[in-house]
């Protein structure tokens, strides 16, 4: 799996464990319906990745950590935390998904972020998924 699948799917898998009634994507939904589409969720590759032998004496594994930054987009940051709360259960989730090829994740609690604008809060975390490469 390249990269951006990895991407596609733990959007994919945060979608269907928020729902249909939630945002979640690679980007914000258009400025002028953002307010209305709050909270948003953003899942979004870091530049970069590290690649890192994995497998014991034998070598035959390479693992690739891939970074991904994740935010919660809401009115105020009571709104985001359970969203937060519920994308972080997802994430760690990954591993145990069939054909997501990710063998761990480090997803740590979501933090407060710089708000984009005055009527927007927003919390955020880098992740980092260890991807089995054979």
């Amino acid at each position: 799996m390249t990269d951006v699948d990895i991407l596609k799917f733990a959007i994919d898998a945060v979608a269907e464990v928020l729902g249909d009634e939630l945002w979640v994507a690679d980007h914000l939904p258009p400025a002028d319906e953002l307010e209305k589409l709050t909270p948003a969720v953003t899942v979004d590759l870091l530049p970069g990745s590290e690649v890192v032998p994995w497998g014991a004496d034998t070598g035959e594994y390479i693992s690739e950590i891939i970074s991904l930054d994740v935010e919660v987009v809401g009115v105020s940051r009571v709104q985001c935390t359970p969203v937060g709360d519920r994308v972080r259960a997802a994430l760690h989730q990954l591993p145990f998904l069939e054909g997501s090829g990710v063998k761990s994740v480090d997803c740590p609690r979501l933090s407060t972020r710089e708000d984009i604008n005055p009527q927007l809060r927003v919390l955020g975390a880098a992740v980092d998924l260890m991807v089995l490469k054979t």
